[in-house]
């Protein structure tokens, strides 16, 4: 598990993303020594809010270009957190030790503490984007079982003493109240019949030891508006499907993402201003493959297996401004949603 939180800090670098996760290794071995299910409690509003980002800034205005006209210009979107992102539940693994400051343990042995009888069950503790505060999991006291090394059969029980620390739970980034941000390079050109097509690319970036990275997404949208001469507004609909990929060095998968979204949009020009709002359904997908960290609590290695991560947006409603200075184009949106979405635009545009 070493080595999960360092690729999200390479994608991270990457893509802009804000943030710092500096304890990345000593992370990823505190997670080790509780597995899968701490991995995925831990990470997964992070994921999420990087799978909501994805769906955002798609446009700023229902007044799609002409023939050829075209922009081009960076994203930037933050999803926000829920007070529930912030923690996450745990049931804890028991666990064996092999020396304890203050207990004896004989050689040729090593002690098994038990969840729910010398610690509790289950623990609370701050998920990636909750506070920075450590959880520390202590002892309730009582006897704990002795295991012969070699055979790994029970030979005794010696007391243990209550309120020690025999795991500590890594606190997170403390980012819920700033949210997730990532940020996506977009190009748009006008073609024929009504139509313009997006597309967000990065190409395959290197990121060292750590693998390397891609990223596209493709989008159509068409003018409604044009069968509507009276239309006092711009309308459009819009469709937009996306890919993110890291890989190793020695391309194995490490992390990919999707996304897909579709929607309708209106917008009113008023001099150099446009406002603009939109309704959207969406779906992302953001998947980690399988890793293995050692553990010494548990002795042994431990696999985690892949897993994925769903956005927790399904539906948005956004509004927005955008403000068109000469070609300079800028735009400020907000979406609502179960987790809400700022998104910005900056880039130059030609109709």
């Amino acid at each position: 598990m070493k080595s999960v939180v360092r690729y999200f800090l390479v994608i991270a670098c990457v893509v802009a993303l804000a943030g710092s996760i500096a304890n990345a290794q000593d992370l990823q071995q505190q997670l080790a020594k509780l597995g899968h299910d701490a991995a995925v409690g831990y990470v997964t509003p992070l994921l999420s809010g990087w799978g909501n980002d994805l769906n955002s800034a798609i446009y700023y205005s229902a007044d799609l270009h002409g023939i050829l006209g075209f922009d081009v210009g960076v994203k930037i979107a933050m999803s926000k957190f829920t007070d529930a992102d912030k923690t996450y539940s745990l049931s804890l693994p028991s666990i064996r030790i092999t020396s304890f400051s203050g207990v004896t343990i004989p050689a040729g042995t090593y002690l098994k503490l038990t969840a729910g009888t010398n610690y509790p069950a289950t623990i609370t503790a701050n998920s990636a984007v909750g506070a920075k505060d450590d959880v520390n999991i202590r002892t309730l006291g009582g006897n704990a079982t002795l295991y012969n090394s070699a055979t790994n059969q029970p030979v005794g029980t010696i007391p243990f003493p209550a309120n020690q620390v025999v795991l500590t739970l890594p606190g997170g980034f403390d980012i819920g109240k700033l949210g997730v941000p990532m940020v996506m390079p977009q190009f748009n050109l006008g073609l024929p019949l009504g139509l313009e097509v997006m597309l967000r690319y990065i190409p395959t970036i290197s990121a060292g030891d750590a693998g390397k990275f891609n990223y596209m997404g493709f989008g159509l949208r068409y003018d409604i508006d044009q069968w509507l001469p009276a239309c006092p507004v711009d309308l459009a609909v819009h469709f937009m499907t996306q890919k993110m990929n890291f890989k190793s060095k020695s391309d194995n998968d490490i992390f990919s993402a999707k996304a897909v979204a579709y929607g309708v949009e209106v917008s009113k020009k008023l001099l150099i201003l446009t406002l603009y709002g939109g309704l959207q359904l969406e779906s992302s997908t953001i998947s980690l493959a399988s890793f293995t960290g050692y553990s010494p609590e548990l002795g042994q290695s431990v696999t985690v297996s892949g897993f994925d991560v769903k956005g927790s947006d399904k539906s948005r409603f956004t509004v927005g401004v955008r403000l068109l200075l000469l070609i300079v184009n800028v735009q400020a949106e907000y979406s609502i949603a179960k987790n809400p979405v700022f998104g910005l635009g900056l880039g130059i545009s030609f109709r």
